[in-house]
C-alpha cells in the first residue's frame, strides 16, 4: 500500500515537472536547480526500484525465519469427542515434549475438550494452525 502511494506521488510530482514549458522553466528555475531536480527523482525512482527488487527475492527464497512454525508430525492426533465429533489436534503434553516453541501458537487456536471416555484433552486445533501458516515436519 505504501509504496504504490508513493509510486503515484512520485509519478504525479515528475508528471507536473515536465509539464511545465521550456520557456517558464528555464525562467523560473537554474539549470543547476533543474539538474539537482533530475537527480532527486532519479533518487527516488532507485530507491523504489529496489524495494520492488527485495521483496520480489523475498517471494522466491523460502523464509528461514519461519523455521519455528514447522510442528512436529507425530504429535498429530484425531480423537472422537464427547459429542461424537472427531477432531484433529495437537496434543499440549506433546508439543511441550517435541516442540520449542509452544509459547508462539496462536492462541485462538487452542481448544478444550473431553473425549468419549470422558478424558480431558487440550491441544491446537490442526485446522487453525494450517490456516496460520503451520505445517508439520512430514515429506
Amino acid at each position: 500500500m505504501l509504496k504504490s502511494t508513493l509510486t503515484a506521488g512520485v509519478l504525479a510530482i515528475s508528471l507536473a515537472l515536465t509539464s511545465l514549458t521550456p520557456s517558464s522553466a528555464t525562467a523560473a528555475i537554474s539549470e543547476e536547480d533543474a539538474l539537482k531536480g533530475f537527480l532527486t527523482l532519479l533518487a527516488i525512482g532507485a530507491v523504489i526500484h529496489s524495494m520492488n527488487d527485495d521483496d520480489d527475492d523475498r517471494e522466491a527464497r523460502p523464509d528461514r525465519n519461519n523455521r519455528w512454525k514447522t510442528l512436529p508430525a507425530q504429535c498429530q492426533r484425531q480423537v472422537t469427542r464427547r459429542n461424537g465429533n472427531r477432531i484433529n489436534f495437537f496434543p499440549q503434553r506433546c508439543l511441550n515434549r517435541n516442540y520449542a516453541h509452544v509459547e508462539r501458537l496462536p492462541q485462538r487456536c487452542h481448544v478444550r475438550f473431553r473425549t468419549e471416555a470422558g478424558q480431558r484433552r487440550q491441544g491446537y486445533r490442526t485446522r487453525c494452525l494450517r490456516d496460520e501458516g503451520f505445517r508439520t515436519n512430514r515429506r
